[in-house]
């Protein structure tokens, strides 16, 4: 059976980048087959909204199409088995769902993805120093370490000792696909690794840094794992970036809760023209008020910069979302 319905069009040798990206936003409509028109695919969705369609351009050159997609023979699905669809993701073996109602859930999961060997629910925030959580075991084989796959490459993690979100799967690749392979970039929270890994794995030079101890290791780890080549530091990333200043093609600052106070070092070390890709979670009426904190601290060191890209990468909590800010860097002339 086929209907018209809402799809993506894309050229054949970026159709899977964009089925991914379209997977992590929640808007890969399975129900439905894939088309080929010779040199393009076409994807089908189940909608979509102009910062999505934002994000997937940054992959891609796309259409929004209509099409008749046909329809897969359906098998049974979570909202089938609960009357709802639940909030969950999913890093590795382990499936992560919130407390309310997590037992249900997590029979509901187990049941119908064999590839789930975990459930586990937060008991708290994200919180201390080196932005961990705590966990409850509720189904399946009690742990909380994995080996997660993004993008082609592995990454080993312990989610109770290292912060590690699949959400951010699809901006990652964003930054990413800016690098060259002639680029240096500094990456000043590094964690396990997701943006170093995959920036390097494209043959730019990579210095990793975080002060986790833990996260150190797995990112270590997830360099032999994947065979990339990284340099990694561990301890303040204030300090450390110091050793780098004027060098940097491009600077990552991925601690949306407090990147703020770490913005006159990341640009101290951006050379001129480089990029500072930064991340702040934000309220719904001020998704961007931390450009005035940019503007502020490039001035008290005699920098400029120029604004690039101001994005929401996801949802965080109520009104309430994780945003990208990119500027590039200059020098004042005096």
């Amino acid at each position: 059976m086929q209907d018209q319905t809402l799809g993506v069009r894309v050229e054949r040798h970026k159709g899977e980048a964009i089925r991914k990206a379209l997977v992590d936003l929640g808007l890969f409509d399975r129900s439905r087959r894939i088309r080929s028109t010779g040199s393009h695919i076409s994807l089908p969705i189940i909608g979509i909204d102009e910062e999505s369609a934002h994000q997937l351009r940054n992959i891609a050159e796309i259409e929004v199409v209509e099409e008749p997609f046909q329809i897969i023979d359906r098998r049974i699905s979570i909202e089938d088995m609960l009357g709802f669809r639940p909030s969950f993701e999913v890093v590795g073996d382990i499936a992560i769902v919130e407390p309310e109602g997590s037992e249900a859930i997590a029979s509901a999961l187990m049941a119908l993805h064999k590839s789930i060997k975990t459930v586990i629910s937060p008991i708290s925030e994200v919180e201390g120093e080196f932005r961990t959580r705590r966990f409850k075991h509720i189904a399946g084989i009690p742990q909380t370490i994995t080996i997660h796959k993004e993008h082609g490459l592995y990454y080993r993690v312990d989610l109770e000792s290292a912060y590690f979100s699949p959400r951010l799967g699809t901006e990652r690749l964003r930054v990413a696909n800016q690098v060259r392979s002639s680029d240096f970039v500094l990456d000043m929270f590094a964690g396990v690794g997701p943006f170093s890994l995959l920036v390097a794995k494209r043959g730019a030079r990579v210095v990793a840094i975080d002060k986790n101890p833990l996260a150190v290791r797995y990112l270590k780890e997830n360099a032999v794992l994947n065979k990339v080549e990284i340099e990694v530091q561990e301890g303040d990333a204030a300090e450390l970036a110091r050793l780098y200043e004027d060098q940097a093609n491009h600077v990552i600052m991925n601690l949306p809760h407090m990147a703020s106070k770490f913005l006159v070092p990341a640009i101290k070390a951006t050379k001129g023209s480089g990029i500072v890709h930064y991340y702040a979670f934000a309220p719904e009426d001020g998704l961007y008020k931390d450009i005035e904190l940019i503007k502020a601290a490039a001035q008290s060191i005699g920098s400029s910069i120029e604004l690039l890209y101001e994005g929401v990468v996801r949802s965080y909590a109520p009104k309430r979302y994780n945003v990208t800010i990119e500027f590039k860097v200059g020098k004042i002339i005096s």
